[in-house]
Parts: structure tokens; sequence; C-alpha cells
């Protein structure tokens, strides 16, 4: 079953990143979308949609919102383009581990400053 799960998961990441391409040329969003993970629920009924954006904090809010408005319709999309008994019901869930990754960077890189600045002295 996990198998199942896996690949459904990748099902859906690949498929749902299609449709948020598409519908971001019609300007839904704000700031460039990227879906990141897709977590499915042992049972099948629901899944966590993570995304990132490109942008503010204004396109991260815009985005989460048309993401939420427009979930049915992306739910109702795939089953149109899968072929599957069942398609769960969809959240969507900002991911920030971008923005973590970029803080841990800076700190590194503040960390070899300062190992550089005590290694002159």
């Amino acid at each position: 079953m996990i198998d199942r799960i896996k690949r459904l998961e990748a099902l859906f990441l690949e498929e749902i990143n299609t449709l948020i391409t598409k519908m971001a040329a019609q300007g839904n969003f704000g700031g460039i979308v990227t879906i990141t993970a897709v977590h499915v629920s042992k049972d099948l009924t629901s899944a966590k949609v993570y995304f990132s954006v490109f942008g503010g904090p204004e396109d991260r809010k815009k985005t989460q919102e048309a993401l939420s408005l427009l979930r049915k319709e992306i739910g109702s999309q795939l089953r149109g383009r899968l072929h599957l008994k069942r398609i769960p019901s969809f959240s969507f869930e900002y991911d920030d581990t971008p923005e973590k990754a970029a803080r841990v960077e800076s700190i590194f890189q503040l960390i070899d400053k300062e190992k550089s600045h005590a290694k002159q002295d």
C-alpha cells in the first residue's frame, strides 16, 4: 500500500504542477508558484499539497487564497485527466523550506566570515 501511495503522490505532484502552470498563465496567482510535495493520507481521502511562491508576502497570501478557491476545480480537472477510482480532497499549505534553507545558508556564511576574520587576527 505504501508503494501505491508514493506513486500517487508523485503522480499528483506532476499533474497539479501542470495544472498550476496553466492556471498561472491566466494570472490567478501572485508570483511564480511551484508545488513542492504532495502527501496523501493512507485512506486516500485527503491530500496535503505543499507549495512555494517566488515573490513577497503579498504574493504568498494571494496564491494561498487562489489555491483555496481553485482546489475543487483542480480536483475535478484531475478526475477528468486521471482514471482513478478516488481522487482525494486537496488542501494547500505553504512550504517555507526554501526560506529556512536560505536562513541557514546565511548563518553558515556569517560563521565562515567570522572564522576568516579570527584567522587574520
